[in-house]
């Protein structure tokens, strides 16, 4: 008969590794590393093998995070302040002329430009090759009017070590940024009526508000060296609408699998005013929600009917698809933060919607006890995003 091991450190390192293996928070990793040095060892070894952890949920008021899928609350030293948005593993805070990011996992920091030191194009400018037919997306004549000092970051992706994309909201309208990491200018893109923005595969795409897929080149500006987006072009044109006096509409570009989903949902406006929540969806759940596939191909959209079964999608101004399997939030798929709040304003009084009229709620909140103010819009100092830990 085997001899029963006196302390943690004892069992073999193959079993703490199954172990290690079916921890999915990025805390309860940590805490099985902090358990003895052989299990420190062990994670070491068995980390970078495993999917990367689900994400925490951050409060932008500073200072409030909570560990999926549990909602476990959890501080991290320095970081209780409000921050403008997270790209990554990255809190993006405004700061007196510039951005400052910081990793609260590592330490890290960056330094951003201002989004007030942006170079926009004019109709000099020759740099952006947009296509110029009726639908054209280019809209220099549109910044001529614009004041960047209004400029606040609504998403930004920390792309590589020579490129950071940003999406910028002002006077209604999202506009595409680009910059070097610790570089001194913004360079705007003239494309108006984005909605999100994602790298992918090596490339920088877009979606606008009519679910269009377009790619951008980004190149160096000879004269100023500062990168910039050099062209425009659609990937997939769908220019679809929807009636907007019923409903919002919130597009999500993520990647999954290799492949590049654009998920869609529809938001009753009565549901824009009340306290942002987490909401999950178990799937496809017309017509609040739809999920669909890039056919480059073919230059369209194909309906994507299941995830794959250990695959959820965390949505919201960082997105991102994680490994959660079934048993740790059985039932639970898509993720959604709501923060569209304060930011899709409804056309006609909300007063005029009774409930009677209002679609059945196919959505549930995982973690009703967690919820945050909504009257700011995403791109201010209320509402919460998702934190994406590295292993």
């Amino acid at each position: 008969m085997a001899e029963t091991p006196k302390s943690w450190s004892d069992i073999p390192a193959d079993l703490a590794g199954l172990v290690l293996g079916r921890l999915c928070a990025h805390a309860d990793r940590v805490r099985f590393a902090a358990v003895c040095p052989q299990w420190r060892s062990t994670a070491r070894q068995v980390l970078l093998l495993l999917p990367p952890p689900t994400p925490l949920l951050a409060l932008k008021d500073g200072g409030t995070f909570y560990s999926m899928p549990r909602g476990e609350p959890l501080r991290f030293a320095g970081c209780d302040e409000h921050f403008a948005t997270a790209s990554g593993s990255w809190l993006v805070y405004h700061r007196v002329r510039c951005l400052v990011l910081v990793d609260p996992f590592s330490g890290a920091t960056m330094t951003l430009p201002d989004p007030s030191n942006a170079h926009l194009p004019d109709d000099s400018d020759d740099s952006d090759d947009s296509d110029d037919s009726e639908d054209s997306y280019d809209s220099k004549s549109h910044f001529k009017r614009i004041d960047t000092q209004e400029f606040k970051v609504m998403k930004l992706i920390v792309c590589s070590p020579n490129l950071v994309a940003a999406l910028f909201c002002s006077d209604c309208c999202n506009r595409i940024a680009v910059c070097w990491p610790g570089g001194s200018m913004w360079s705007v893109a003239s494309i108006l009526w984005i909605t999100d923005i994602t790298f992918y595969q090596g490339k920088l795409f877009a979606v606008d508000y009519l679910e269009n897929l377009l790619a951008l080149n980004i190149s160096m500006d000879d004269k100023t060296g500062d990168l910039q987006v050099s062209q425009i072009g659609p990937v997939i044109k769908v220019n679809h609408f929807d009636n907007l006096k019923t409903f919002n509409r919130v597009l999500y570009l993520v990647e999954s699998r290799g492949n590049l989903l654009l998920v869609r949902r529809l938001i009753h406006y009565r549901h824009t005013v009340a306290r942002g929540q987490i909401h999950t969806f178990a799937g496809q759940c017309e017509p609040e929600l739809a999920v669909f596939k890039a056919d480059f191909g073919r230059s369209r959209w194909d309906r994507v009917m299941n995830l794959e079964d250990d695959q959820a999608l965390f949505l919201g101004p960082c997105s991102r698809a994680v490994c959660l399997p079934q048993y740790d939030s059985p039932g639970n798929r898509i993720w959604f933060l709501d923060d569209y709040k304060g930011y899709y304003y409804p056309l006609e009084d909300i007063s005029t919607f009774g409930t009677s009229g209002m679609p059945n709620r196919k959505f549930s909140s995982p973690l009703p006890m967690i919820s945050w103010g909504g009257c700011g819009g995403p791109a201010d100092y209320v509402g919460a995003v998702w934190l994406f830990p590295s292993n």
